[in-house]
């Protein structure tokens, strides 16, 4: 059976409920018509101009990201600037996006869940719970490591089986860990609600200084694995989903993972 715009709305819908999202956020359909038909389907972090551009040259029509492409009301349409000249591109070549961002980060089975399977956590519980009250959903994890060991040996555990380039963390580095606080992208806000936790350390991104001295004042730990690395995880995950979504209603598409995407920050 064939697919359209409106039938990935639906799947994400499923997968990853919009009431899930937090008020400020923007998920769901960004650009595009509900009626327009799906052969190909492209999962993405962000909606970059590279992404875009893959998208155009594997005849993708619909384009499936973490981040919104539209997050801020629009004041007006300047195809002149790179953000208008990428609505343009999308809707010359009939390419919509659809976005599942707070909603995917909350949501049992979603971003955070899937970071404290790889950092190998049991008995897991919700950092801040969904203010739908919804089981097992809401910002952030706080799980137990299978057993305790010092911060440093942790950050250095996290980075290999990881496969990151590097990474940061704060506290003292003999601190014993027993339990992690895990929240992907940027975990800023939860900071309060992370020191409120009975979490040994906090695993996130997009760390700032003084939260960080905040942490060491506090005698807890904080690794920052970075936003790009603590979320690109979940591309392949969605992309399963989607497949196997489709699959189950009788319908036909192929789900593509995006390969040219990369953290854009740079170490010398």
């Amino acid at each position: 059976m064939s697919v359209k715009v409106n039938d990935i709305i639906r799947a994400l819908e499923d997968l990853a409920p919009s009431r899930l999202a937090e008020e400020w956020d923007n998920v769901g359909l960004q650009i595009g018509h509900p009626a327009w038909p799906v052969r190909r389907i492209l999962v993405a972090l962000d909606p970059t101009p590279g992404v875009v551009e893959e998208a155009i040259r594997d005849g993708v029509n619909l384009i499936v990201t973490h981040h919104p492409l539209i997050f801020r009301p629009l004041r007006k349409l300047d195809l002149a600037t790179v953000s208008g000249a990428l609505l343009q591109r999308l809707i010359e070549q009939r390419i919509a996006v659809i976005t599942a961002h707070t909603n995917l980060d909350s949501v049992h089975g979603g971003i955070n869940d899937i970071l404290t399977e790889i950092l190998d956590l049991s008995n897991i519980t919700v950092l801040q719970p969904a203010a739908t009250d919804e089981a097992h959903c809401g910002l952030g994890r706080v799980g137990e490591l299978a057993q305790p060991v010092p911060l440093s040996t942790l950050a250095a555990d996290i980075k290999q089986g990881m496969g990151l380039s590097q990474i940061r963390y704060a506290g003292d580095p003999q601190q014993r860990v027993a339990r992690v606080a895990v929240c992907s992208g940027s975990g800023s806000s939860l900071l309060e609600v992370f020191l409120a936790s009975p979490a040994d350390v906090f695993v996130t991104g997009d760390v700032r200084y003084h939260d960080a001295r905040d942490i060491e004042a506090h005698r807890r730990g904080i690794i920052d694995i970075g936003h790009f690395e603590s979320e690109r995880i979940v591309v392949q995950h969605l992309a399963e989903r989607l497949s196997a979504w489709l699959a189950a209603e009788g319908l036909r598409a192929s789900v593509l993972q995006a390969k040219s995407e990369a953290t854009p920050f740079k170490s010398v």
